[in-house]
């Protein structure tokens, strides 16, 4: 059963809006894709808030407008870096028999072999691009890395597939891998021979030049 959102088409004159809706608990929101024309939307924040956590990050929300239903995915959200709070939502109307692309979030699991040893786990990929029907969207992805050693990698063939969903990357491309510590050891040694060697550079020629005038004149 599809989770629903009621929202209001929002006026987009008034200079005050958006101050308005904030005061009403509310935020803006665009509509916009398959079988319709781009909207101007206001949102009961809660509701939404309420609705994404039922259908996941890919899941899809049957979006009511004026007595109209459209099945939307969230596209694009904004929030607020202090407050924490939904600033604004871009609806992406679909077509549910026909397939899309979505980000869908990398889960690594377990401590590997190699951090247990002293090396460094390196994240490259969160997230991976997916091609499936709306419906058929994985929520997350996850992969254990209890069996990376110390320069073992974890790539896109590593995680798990499925019938109803393709990865819309190259098999090998690198998901994460465990470098040594020494690599890490090895930037500090440079930085700080780096720092060493600008603390121990030469005054300037004018800085000396400025020095001589001060010592002539306390001569005089």
């Amino acid at each position: 059963m599809a989770t629903n959102l009621t929202v209001e088409k929002r006026n987009t004159d008034k200079r005050s809006i958006l101050t308005e809706l904030r005061s009403k608990g509310q935020f803006p929101a665009n509509l916009y894709g398959y079988g319709t024309k781009a909207v101007s939307l206001s949102v009961d924040e809660p509701e939404f808030i309420k609705a994404y956590r039922e259908v996941g990050k890919n899941g899809v929300l049957k979006l009511k407008v004026d007595g109209k239903d459209y099945s939307v995915m969230v596209q694009d959200m904004q929030v607020h870096p202090l407050k924490n709070s939904v600033t604004h939502v871009d609806f992406l109307a679909i077509d549910l028999n026909k397939e899309t692309e979505a980000e869908v979030p990398v889960v690594l699991t377990g401590e590997s072999a190699g951090v247990k040893e002293g090396g460094v786990l390196q994240r490259v990929l969160a997230t991976v691009n997916v091609k499936a029907l709306p419906a058929d969207f994985p929520e997350q992805l996850e992969a254990s890395v209890e069996d990376l050693n110390i320069g073992d990698s974890l790539s896109v063939k590593d995680l798990p597939t499925g019938k109803k969903y393709e990865i819309l990357h190259e098999e090998d491309e690198v998901v994460a891998s465990v470098t040594p510590p020494k690599l890490q050891d090895e930037e500090t040694d440079e930085e700080t021979e780096e720092a060493d060697a600008e603390g121990d550079a030469p005054e300037s020629s004018e800085s000396v030049a400025d020095d001589s005038q001060e010592e002539e004149k306390k001569d005089e």
